[in-house]
């Protein structure tokens, strides 16, 4: 480059102004600031070579711009006028190089000057680790004992003598053949936890883990036992891991059964493995045939529930909000099994 003139600028000008005299682009090159140094002849190029001082990198653009189809030379009408070399369509001599002038600018664009609306970002400072705040469970600690045991209660006759009722049989002449008792609630019938480890419960593992150990503390470790599946239990269970899962058999009569699961309205959308109303259907006949009631706890609205999920087991709302008085909302008539 010479000066404000490029070698692509030198080239546009050779294959315009002069494709095939050598001494009109010798001229134009000295116009250009592309005169030979030190005062020597320099060897002309050929009409495929490229110009002296280009380099090795700008060498394809100059070839490409000379192989472009170039513009015939204007003609000179003082040259035709006066019957010389012009009126015949050939160059005449050229000035002499040393002559020539260098072209120079003739003016100067200053750069836009651009305002930032937006203010510039602080910079950023050491990074700061707080303490991350405590952990709250699903469900509430001041009132989690009450729901569990209000859902894993069964009432049986069993309390003190139902003295209104014997009188009443009394009165009426009926022979008493078994004595009436008080129903009460009792734990003693313990309870099996299904613990759903399925995608749609991978955010909720530590509440499954608090509440588990919340029912072992409030039923008693030795009446609690805690079964593992995935999606559905009817596909397998275990008490380790999935390498020793097998079929699901229910518990022994009048044991009550607690779900911690989704039922199936979490995880992806596309989710291949997504239990539906035919498995948890079948798993709860088969626990009513085995004498065993079962509670949904599931961590999401009751509104995102299917309908059936409340027709075929008792739902508890597994969320901080959730009340013993909506555990308690199913009729407390003693389990007769």
């Amino acid at each position: 480059m010479a000066g404000d003139i490029w070698l692509g600028d030198l080239a546009t000008a050779l294959a315009l102004a002069a494709p095939g005299d050598r001494e009109r682009r010798r001229t134009i090159a000295a116009l250009l600031g592309f005169a030979p140094r030190g005062g020597g002849a320099s060897r002309e190029p050929g009409p495929d070579a490229a110009p002296a001082g280009l380099s090795p990198a700008r060498e394809e653009e100059t070839v490409a711009v000379r192989e472009a189809p170039a513009a015939p030379a204007p003609a000179d009408p003082a040259a035709d006028a006066a019957g010389g070399p012009g009126a015949a369509g050939a160059a005449g001599p050229a000035a002499p190089v040393a002559a020539a002038r260098l072209l120079t600018p003739v003016a100067v664009e200053p750069l836009p000057v651009r305002e930032w609306r937006a203010a510039a970002l602080p910079v950023a400072g050491p990074v700061r680790r707080g303490t991350p705040p405590p952990y709250e469970p699903l469900l509430a600690r001041r009132s989690s004992a009450a729901m569990v045991q209000t859902a894993v209660a069964r009432v049986v006759d069993d309390g003190e003598p139902d003295i209104p009722r014997i009188v009443r049989r009394l009165a009426r002449g009926h022979a008493l053949a078994r004595l009436p008792l008080r129903p009460v609630a009792t734990l003693r019938f313990g309870a099996q936890i299904l613990v759903d480890l399925g995608v749609g419960m991978e955010p909720f593992a530590r509440d499954q883990g608090e509440l588990v150990a919340q029912i072992r503390a409030v039923v008693g470790r030795e009446h609690t036992r805690a079964r593992y599946f995935e999606d559905s239990p009817l596909r397998g269970v275990g008490e380790e891991g999935r390498w020793s899962w097998g079929p699901y058999t229910p518990p022994t009569r009048g044991t009550r059964v607690l779900v911690l699961s989704d039922l199936g309205t979490g995880g992806p959308v596309a989710h291949p493995r997504r239990s539906g109303r035919e498995e948890w259907a079948e798993l709860t006949r088969r626990l009513g045939r085995a004498g065993c009631r079962v509670t949904a706890f599931v961590p999401c609205p009751p509104h995102r529930l299917p309908a059936w999920a409340a027709e075929l087991m008792d739902i508890v709302p597994w969320d901080r909000h959730t009340t013993v008085g909506q555990v308690t909302r199913r009729p407390r008539t003693p389990d007769r099994y």
